[in-house]
């Protein structure tokens, strides 16, 4: 894991090298670009359920959510997003990511996204260490011609040491969101997660007596803006409600509302 923590050090390296070059190349006025405040943004949420990835991380209970977040006119962005967790997710009952990454358009309409997530519990004292980090990559298109404006985003995670010290991991996504009338959001989204199985879910821990576990989930939602805020909708499931023996999988309604300062 300490390869882990240097990686994140190393992402928030990382970004400022490629903003403060960027910055440079962009005009003389470079540093005042960088620290215009238009690129700076918080965002506070509070959801009924905490989702990842069809999974409830506070075992069916509310969770209050900020971000704040920084991106750079050249595509450079780095941020940090905590919520509250449950004890069987970490006995410090919180969760911070930090992230950084770069997006860009490719093509007309056609965008990528290449990022760096770790996620940490603090004051956890947990043994397998459950700290971890991700790679993304995805890609998003619009269908600008066509009715309801379909977007399209496809994205591919790699952890090579999971939550726990559970081995190698592999999350694929497929998306569609479609702009309805009076300013609504409809949403379609199905996930595969797939898990080795080392500490936590190794030995015959994981999914039926094997090592590891592997499932797939969806999610429907719409959203709309209202007064400054976003509503947003969800109907949620899994193909493995009882997950590692908690039912903490199985199909759900969330909601949320969220505000961006």
């Amino acid at each position: 894991m300490k390869k882990l923590k240097m990686s994140a050090l190393g992402l928030a390296a990382g970004v400022m090298v490629l903003l403060m070059s960027g910055s440079n190349a962009l005009s003389d006025d470079g540093w005042a670009e960088a620290v215009d405040p238009k690129n700076f943004s918080a965002t506070l949420t509070f959801a009924t359920d905490y989702l990842f990835r069809g999974v409830s991380q506070t075992d069916n209970k509310p969770a209050v959510q900020g971000s704040f977040d920084y991106k750079h006119p050249i595509g450079a962005y780095l941020g940090f997003w905590g919520s509250n967790v449950d004890d069987y997710i970490s006995r410090g009952n919180i969760e911070l990511d930090v992230y950084g990454g770069y997006g860009r358009e490719l093509f007309t309409d056609l965008n990528m996204d290449a990022a760096l997530i770790y996620y940490y519990y603090p004051s956890s004292g947990d043994n397998p260490n459950k700290s971890y980090g991700e790679g993304h990559l995805g890609l998003d298109y619009t269908f600008k011609e066509l009715p309801l404006s379909p977007k399209i985003i496809g994205g591919y995670n790699y952890s090579p040491d999971f939550y726990g010290e559970d081995g190698d991991a592999h999350y694929g996504s497929g998306r569609l969101d479609l702009s309805l009338p009076f300013e609504f959001t409809l949403s379609g989204l199905v996930g595969y997660q797939w898990v080795e199985g080392v500490h936590t879910t190794g030995n015959g821990n994981g999914d039926n007596g094997h090592n590891g576990y592997d499932y797939t989930h969806w999610r429907i939602g719409i959203s709309r803006p209202l007064l400054g805020f976003v509503l947003d909708l969800s109907y949620n499931d899994t193909s493995n409600a009882d997950f590692l023996g908690k039912q903490i999988a199985d199909d759900r309604v969330v909601f949320s509302v969220s505000r961006t300062f």
